[in-house]
C-alpha cells in the first residue's frame, strides 16, 4: 500500500486512476490508510485528461482497489464515462481500465511493475482508434529530504509506443485533517502521440485531501496541463478539476 500512497502524493495528477495504469486519473486518486486492503471511490473531472490528451469533459468515475494480503500483488478496476465528447474521444466513450501491479521496497526506493487491460465496451470507441489495448509499465517512488519523487515508464503493445514520465511533489499539513498536496511533473513519448521521440507534456496539481473519517477522504482538486511538441497540434493548454470521495476498509 505504501507506493500507492507515495505515488498518491507525488504525482498528483499523473498517477490518474491507479499506480500501474499511469498517470490520469486524479479524480479517484485518494490518501488512502496502509492498514487496509481495499478501497472504493467515486469522483468527478470537469475534464479526462490522461497523458495529456483530453478524452472528454463532465466526467464520472468509479474505482475499486484490493491489496492481496500476504504478497506484493494489488489488483483494481476503474471506470470512466465523459458525458461530453472532445478530442480524440469526439463520441464521449466510455473506459473501463483492469489493472494488477507488484511492487517490492529497497531501502527508502519502491520499485513496482504493473499490467493493464483499456477497454471501450461502446462501439467506434477507443484509445487512438483501438477499441481495447495492452500495456505494461514499470517505475520508482524515492524522496529527496521533503520532496517525493517518482518516475515511470510505460509500453503499450496495440500503440506500440512508449511513454514515460516524472513529478515531484510534496504535501503539508494544513490541520489535522486537512492537508495541501503540490505537484509537477513531465513526460516524453515515443511513437505513442507522435512519430519518433518528443517531449509530450506538463501538468501541475494542487490537492486539498480532507480526511472525513479514518477511511474516507474527500479530495478536490485544480491542475493545469501544458501540451508540449509531441501534442501540441491537437492540444490546447487547459486547466480543469474535480472531486473525489474514497473509502478504505
Amino acid at each position: 500500500m505504501k507506493i500507492k500512497t507515495l505515488l498518491i502524493t507525488a504525482i498528483g495528477a499523473f498517477a490518474i486512476a491507479n499506480v500501474n495504469a499511469g498517470d490520469g486519473k486524479i479524480v479517484e486518486e485518494v490518501m488512502i490508510v496502509e492498514e487496509t486492503n481495499a478501497s472504493i471511490a467515486v469522483g468527478y473531472n470537469t475534464s479526462y485528461i490522461f497523458r495529456g490528451v483530453n478524452y472528454g469533459d463532465n466526467q464520472v468515475t468509479a474505482q475499486i482497489d484490493y491489496d492481496i494480503p500476504n504478497t506484493p500483488l494489488a489488483i483494481g478496476a476503474w471506470y470512466g464515462n465523459p458525458t461530453q465528447g472532445r478530442g480524440l474521444n469526439p463520441a464521449q466513450t466510455d473506459e473501463l481500465d483492469l489493472y494488477a501491479t507488484v511492487s517490492h521496497s529497497f531501502g527508502s526506493v519502491e520499485a513496482w511493475l504493473g499490467y493493464t487491460a483499456y477497454l471501450f465496451p461502446e462501439t467506434g470507441g477507443g484509445r487512438l482508434g483501438n477499441s481495447s489495448t495492452n500495456e505494461v509499465g514499470t517505475g520508482i517512488v524515492t524522496s529527496a529530504g521533503p520532496i517525493d519523487l517518482a518516475v515511470s515508464a510505460y509500453y503499450d503493445f496495440n500503440i506500440e509506443g512508449w511513454y514515460v514520465d516524472a513529478t515531484a511533489g510534496h504535501s503539508f499539513d494544513i490541520s489535522d485533517i486537512v492537508s495541501l498536496e503540490l505537484s509537477a511533473g513531465i513526460s516524453y513519448q515515443n511513437d505513442y502521440f507522435s512519430a519518433g521521440g518528443d517531449f509530450n507534456s506538463v501538468l501541475v496539481v494542487a490537492a486539498l485531501p480532507i480526511a472525513l473519517t479514518d477511511t474516507a477522504t474527500l479530495r478536490p482538486y485544480v491542475a493545469g496541463n501544458f501540451a508540449l511538441s509531441a501534442i501540441d497540434s491537437f492540444q490546447d493548454d487547459q486547466i480543469f478539476g474535480g472531486i473525489s470521495l474514497s473509502v478504505a476498509f
